[in-house]
């Protein structure tokens, strides 16, 4: 049961929520309890239809009337809602617009009787009857307010109160009204019965909104500017790209470039969030909207970290992930190198996982990692080809020494920044994490998932593009005692590393295909669960 922020004082419930209840309770729990505004193409065509009924407030017949986007609420019922048409001639009734074909529906039967009975408070007579139009089908059915139907608007009501003062998660449907359903990725039906069940079953996951399209802007002094809908990137007033907003996602800015207030706050109203980094690979931080309305989330995360034995169960699993990725990195590679020291490593990463449970406290966990982590680099110098010209012999930050080191720098950096968009997205707060310190302006939490990540996707981009000779001794610049990525080598970390994301993989538990970039997200949507009590015991993310 996850701790909940609504009290046993009043409190009004939506009435669309209320009637919804009756379909999908979950559906209610996430809008209301949560405060979740995911939105899919149903959703928005509905929102554009009622934008266009809007644009015409009244209409005024002789002997009719209609008034639009009434607001309405009942302190009998404790609802508020906006009822879309209010019509009135010889009788006055409700009208609720619905995009789809006419059909029979339960819910929408509860949500105009609901309306109605808000309108009844508000205008002191009785209404006996009410429309459901559908658009789909240019016509309207017919809803009688029996005693039955309005017994039924009570008792979602009740149901409604009974979840938002519980907090407890309604379990999921998993069945065919999950399909188009704009809170499918939040909500995870199929998983979440499958881990509950212990058989996971394999379903294809719904496409996600983000379709991970970046723009990333490298060139020192330039300047990214609002025209219309779209984005305009120049540089002494010669235009580099124009991109239409609709076709972005995230956008990453590199050292020195410029953004106007104006877009600004476009990217914020549309959620497209900006990444800052530097041209040395050090992660700034991130333009986001506003903070996730996900406050019943943010407190399980605090109650957790505050509990030093919880907090040390979660810390050892994102280092079991770390580790056990780590080795499984060595291991493909020995397949066709074959060598002793490899091998030895491997050994030696294994035996320290074992000892992961055991750990008594924070400082012996990161003890096991950090010793872990040093037989991972002892030998990840072995996994670069003889032919490519640079050697790894331990690995160096702040700055890095040399140029394999630089690239493993400014990936883990292009990580970072998918890894906080993900926690930001499920609800997180980004700085409060269990392995890492929660130290100032640290993302701690970003920092702990990301550990499970860092050997399969970072590792890899970069050895792809040292052993594939994507990078040249001329894409580095020294400085200072440190080896940095010039902006030549750094536009071709970009690619590899936006293909490495995209990549599909099968999904280890579930069996379904799914990119690096939608797992990071379904593993910061996992903790979730568990921080809320939904399910047992984070599990990190583990290749084969």
């Amino acid at each position: 049961m996850a701790e909940h922020n609504i009290s046993n004082e009043q409190h009004y419930f939506p009435i669309s929520s209320v009637a919804e209840i009756l379909y999908c309770p979950r559906n209610f729990y996430y809008r209301v309890v949560e405060g979740a505004e995911d939105s899919n193409h149903h959703l928005l065509e509905g929102k554009l239809q009622e934008e266009r009924r809007d644009e015409r407030q009244r209409l005024v017949r002789e002997g009719y009337r209609q008034d639009r986007s009434i607001h309405v609420s009942s302190e009998k019922l404790n609802l508020y809602g906006i009822v879309d048409i209010v019509e009135q001639g010889k009788e006055i009734y409700p009208v609720e617009y619905k995009k789809g074909f006419r059909k029979e529906s339960l819910n929408d039967d509860v949500q105009v009787c609901a309306q109605a009975m808000a309108l009844e408070e508000k205008l002191g007579q009785d209404i006996n009857r009410g429309y459901i139009y559908y658009a789909g089908s240019k016509a309207r059915r017919e809803v009688i307010f029996d005693e039955d139907l309005r017994l039924m608007v009570e008792n979602a009501v009740g149901l409604a109160r009974n979840i938002a003062l519980s907090g407890e998660i309604p379990p999921p449907l998993a069945d065919n009204r999950c399909e188009g359903c704009a809170l499918v990725n939040r909500c995870l039906p199929f998983e979440v019965k499958g881990i509950k069940e212990n058989k996971a079953k394999a379903v294809r996951p719904q496409p996600g909104i983000n379709l991970g399209r970046v723009l990333y802007v490298d060139e020192q002094g330039a300047s990214l500017y609002k025209k219309g809908e779209r984005v305009l990137v120049t540089k002494d007033q010669i235009k580099f790209k124009d991109i239409p907003l609709c076709n972005l996602d995230q956008v990453v800015l590199v050292g020195n470039v410029n953004l106007s207030s104006q877009l600004i706050k476009l990217f914020l109203g549309r959620g497209t969030e900006v990444h800052f980094i530097s041209t040395k690979g050090k992660y700034y931080g991130c333009l986001q909207a506003a903070l996730s309305k996900n406050s019943v989330l943010r407190i399980a995360q605090h109650r957790a970290y505050q509990k030093q034995e919880e907090r040390l169960l979660y810390a050892s699993e994102f280092v079991r992930g770390k580790l056990s990725n780590m080795r499984t990195n060595l291991l493909r590679y020995n397949r066709s190198l074959n060598n002793h020291s490899i091998d030895e490593a491997v050994s030696r990463i294994k035996n320290i996982i074992k000892r992961l449970e055991k750990a008594k406290d924070l400082n012996e966990l990161m003890g096991l990692e950090g010793a872990g982590s040093r037989d991972y680099f002892s030998v990840f110098g072995l996994l670069i080809k003889d032919r490519v010209p640079f050697d790894f012999n331990k690995r160096s930050r702040r700055p890095p020494e040399d140029p394999a080191n630089a690239l493993l720098s400014f990936s883990y950096s292009l990580l970072l920044k998918d890894v906080i968009t993900a926690v930001q997205v499920v609800g997180f707060d980004p700085f409060i994490g269990f392995l890492h310190r929660s130290d100032f302006g640290r993302p701690a939490l970003a920092l702990d998932i990301i550990e499970e990540f860092r050997p399969v996707v970072a590792d890899s981009v970069v050895l792809t593009a040292l052993n594939k000779g994507v990078i040249a001794e001329g894409d580095f610049e020294y400085r200072m005692g440190g080896c940095f990525l010039s902006e030549t080598g750094r536009k071709k970390m970009y690619r590899l590393y936006e293909e490495r994301r995209k990549e599909m993989i099968t999904h280890p538990v579930f069996g379904y295909r799914i990119s690096y970039l939608r797992t990071i997200e379904l593993q910061a949507r996992f903790l979730a669960k568990v921080l809320t009590k939904e399910i047992d015991g984070y599990k990190p993310f583990l290749v084969r």
